[in-house]
């Protein structure tokens, strides 16, 4: 099989997991491990959100333009919204455009459950970001979007940014 023919495979399988923002995929306890091993090797920004978190949306301009300085880092979106509301958080991206941004929304009505998979120390509170380094270590914390706490880890990984 020639080079091109494995790439294009390989760009084909991986395709679902770069689903544009407003079609996002479900997410259950087996999608944190999914998610690590589709950007092996590559640091990485998980965020948790919900509809009814007022500074959750705020921050989706956040992460957009955080997206255009640092092409080279995914950054993950999870609704931890409801599977019934799936709906509500199309419509939701649509209009809030997160911009070029992995998105997921829990697939389990025992959100408890998929809270543990992503982190057994982790209650809830949201918003909720994770930054994970080449070796997928973590910093995690809650609240409103920090500018210094990304800027920083981000130069400490290393990581270019479009001027």
């Amino acid at each position: 099989m020639s080079v091109l023919r494995r790439a294009l495979l390989a760009a084909l399988l991986a395709a679902p997991i770069w689903a544009q923002a407003a079609d996002p995929r479900p997410f259950d306890a087996a999608s944190p491990r999914a998610i690590d091993a589709a950007h092996a090797g590559k640091p990485y920004v998980l965020v948790l959100w919900s509809l009814y978190c007022e500074p959750c949306r705020d921050e989706m301009a956040h992460w957009k333009a955080l997206r255009r300085r640092y092409p080279g880092v995914p950054v993950v979106l999870v609704s931890t919204d409801s599977p019934g509301e799936r709906a509500t958080v199309v419509e939701f991206l649509k209009r809030y455009d997160p911009g070029a941004v992995e998105s997921w929304i829990f697939a389990d009505e025992y959100s408890e459950r998929v809270r543990y998979a992503v982190d057994p120390a982790w209650r809830g509170e949201l918003p909720r970001t994770y930054l994970f380094d080449a070796a997928h270590r973590s910093e995690g914390r809650s609240g409103r979007f920090d500018q210094r706490w990304i800027e920083g880890w981000l130069a400490a990984q290393g990581t270019q940014r479009r001027k």
